[in-house]
């Protein structure tokens, strides 16, 4: 059975450097001034977190183990391309990469013989990339 994790950026300032929480469920609550809250409950209770954040864990490792997630960055070698890097998006009901760059039109499967080198929330200026 498919274990359905979720991991959003903490509105509030957490201890060290990782502001990243990681949890089981999401609720988001709509506010009557039409604004929204979303929240990420965790092991150790309820934190709210930027809802442009949150992504689900597509259920796969890549190749170190660490697990991907919505909005990852990976790098890889495909069929094609000796190292193709894209993000990990939702698309048709399953995650693929979607590639970056010159070759943004470009979708491929999401083997976990990717690695993960970043986040679209944190590294943004792999965005640029795509191609090496």
């Amino acid at each position: 059975m498919r274990e359905y994790k979720f991991r959003g950026r903490s509105i509030e300032p957490l201890v060290g450097d990782d502001q990243w929480l990681y949890g089981f469920g999401v609720h988001v609550v709509e506010l009557t001034d039409g604004g929204k809250e979303c929240w990420l409950y965790t092991e150790n209770g309820p934190y709210q977190v930027d809802p442009e954040t949150v992504g689900q864990y597509t259920g796969l490792p890549d190749r170190n183990g660490k697990e991907i997630y919505e909005g990852d960055i990976v790098r890889g070698a495909t069929d094609i391309f000796n190292q193709f890097t894209g993000k990990v998006v939702y698309a048709g009901a399953r995650y693929v990469v979607d590639g970056i760059g010159k070759y943004a039109k470009i979708r491929e499967e999401l083997p976990s013989s990717y690695e993960v080198i970043g986040s679209i929330y944190d590294n943004p200026d792999l965005l640029e990339g795509g191609y090496e």
